[in-house]
């Protein structure tokens, strides 16, 4: 027995030799391969003719370089605030000593308090407004939908990198995406970018309104108070006046050349405008805690006068500015933007539903499963006809055109078309009126300036000399005392509408007017 298992342990020895110098025979002849002449020059050939220039993986890297591209670009123009914008175009060399103010609530409150300029209150307004604030965070958020844009598409790539199958094929061993993520690529993609492009534009129109709102807000504010301010000193005049002409009344009463009821009327009028100028110094305060609002400063800040400056008096031709308005208007510009999004999200989900002509004709569904022989787990093609379609043709050829999702975008497209003509035929109704009121306030400030305040002068001057040398009758001389002060008022409204009808017209123009 033991003899017999000698003998199989040497017979084995000796068939085990040759298998073992033949397996390393094998594994050197493996690593010194080297691919034959003929493979090497197929590898290393440009092709002569090539269907795309970047292959798809390029194409999905090159599309999201575009779309961070577009991104910085926005955020590029959201910080350059200096430059020359539409509606408002700030000095750059005072916006520059301005720009502390908008973190530090002291400094502007050191503006107010030294006496502001137009310019000045409109840089505060630009810096310090909480709606301007607020606007350019949603800006800024409407931005980061960029990322969004390529995430997910990123996500599922590194997913199926990782849990694709192999596809015994030709060549080397390289699996391919499915072709979800492929097809119709780059439109897909392209089109998410565009509707996330027309999203931060229509977020940038709303950053545009709430600046235009905060500046119209501070110049009709500034104007106001202007007219407030003059008011009073125009009061104070009128009852130094009123103090005069009751001497002169109390000088004749006592000689008895007048009644003392001429006395009384002067006084009643005199406590009158004293209880106007208390009324005209509390508008004054509420249009003051207006520009405290404004600019989100506590109540208590002290603001002080208003430096005051002439308005513009130029009136622009009407028919030049409804092409502005309809073009520049940002209302307008916002509901194209939100038009142009909806059209591209219809288009993009027409275009999953019919794929655009392509040349990449051999992606596939990378699946390792059979489909030839008997081991099939599928037929790779239909293996029956239906009679109402024909040989051919697809299943259901317009599957999905008529979802109800797309019924519903389609409305709300024509809806937002229809809510855009409304719009413009509103904005076309309002440019009217804001010019209209701008002429009005132009030709009465010509006409008050022009003839009226010297003539209520004069009237007012010649009865009071008459009063006193007993010509003219105490009625005469209080119409002609309050003629004077209501045109003196009138004026200084009408200067004050100019600076006011000016910043309205802007504001429906959506930019500023240049003669």
């Amino acid at each position: 027995m033991k003899v017999r298992l000698f003998l199989l342990g040497i017979l084995a020895l000796m068939l085990g030799i040759p298998a073992c110098a033949g397996y390393q025979e094998r594994v050197q002849t493996w690593k010194n391969y080297e691919p034959t002449p003929f493979y090497r020059d197929y590898a290393t050939a440009k092709p002569t003719r090539e269907i795309s220039s970047t292959p798809p993986d390029r194409d999905f890297e090159n599309q999201v370089v575009k779309i961070k591209e577009m991104k910085a670009q926005w955020e590029k123009a959201l910080k350059t605030v200096e430059e020359e914008g539409p509606f408002y175009t700030p000095d750059h060399s005072r916006f520059q000593q301005l720009r502390p103010a908008g973190t530090d609530p002291s400094f502007a409150q050191a503006v107010l308090n030294g006496g502001f300029s137009l310019q000045d209150l409109e840089n505060l307004a630009y810096l310090r407004n909480p709606g301007v604030k607020g606007a350019e965070r949603t800006f800024r958020a409407s931005l980061e939908a960029y990322s969004q844009v390529w995430n997910l598409d990123e996500i599922l790539r590194q997913y199926t990198a990782f849990t694709e199958a192999l596809m015994t094929g030709i060549g080397p061993m390289r699996g391919r995406e499915p072709i979800e993520m492929k097809f119709p690529f780059p439109g897909v993609l392209a089109l998410k970018g565009e509707i996330v492009t027309q999203e931060v534009k229509a977020s940038r129109e709303t950053l545009e309104i709430s600046r235009r709102t905060a500046i119209t807000q501070s110049r009709k504010t500034y104007w106001s108070l202007l007219f407030v301010t003059r008011a009073q000193e125009i009061t104070q005049e009128m009852l130094s006046l009123l103090q005069h002409l009751e001497a002169v009344a109390t000088v004749r009463y006592e000689t008895g050349k007048t009644s003392f009821q001429d006395l009384i009327k002067i006084r009643i009028e005199r406590v009158k405008l004293e209880e106007d100028l208390k009324t005209l110094r509390e508008q004054q305060r509420n249009l003051e805690v207006k520009i405290l609002e404004i600019l989100d400063l506590p109540p208590a800040t002290r603001v002080g006068a208003p430096l005051a400056v002439p308005p513009r008096k130029e009136v622009p031709q009407l028919t030049a500015l409804y092409p502005v308005a309809l073009d520049q208007r940002q209302e307008l510009r916002r509901l194209r933007a939100l038009v142009g999004k909806m059209e591209r999200m219809i288009e993009m989900a027409e275009t999953a539903i019919y794929p655009p002509y392509t040349l990449t004709f051999s992606f596939f569904q990378d699946e390792a499963i059979s489909q030839v022989g008997t081991r099939r787990m599928k037929e790779p093609f239909a293996t029956a006809t239906t009679a109402s379609t024909g040989a051919g043709l697809p299943k259901m050829p317009w599957y999905g055109s008529n979802d109800a999702y797309l019924r519903e975008a389609r409305q709300k497209l024509a809806a937002l078309r229809e809510d855009l003509k409304r719009m413009e035929d509103e904005t076309v109704f309002k440019v009217r009126e804001a010019w209209f009121r701008l002429d009005q306030a132009r030709r009465e400030e010509a006409l008050y300036a022009g003839r009226v305040v010297g003539l209520s002068q004069a009237a007012l001057d010649a009865s009071t000399r008459g009063y006193e040398t007993g010509k003219v009758t105490f009625a005469d001389v209080i119409s002609s005392y309050s003629g004077w002060l209501k045109d003196n008022l009138a004026i200084e409204r009408r200067r004050s509408d100019l600076g006011i009808s000016r910043a309205e017209l802007e504001e429906t123009l959506g930019a500023a007017w240049k003669d």
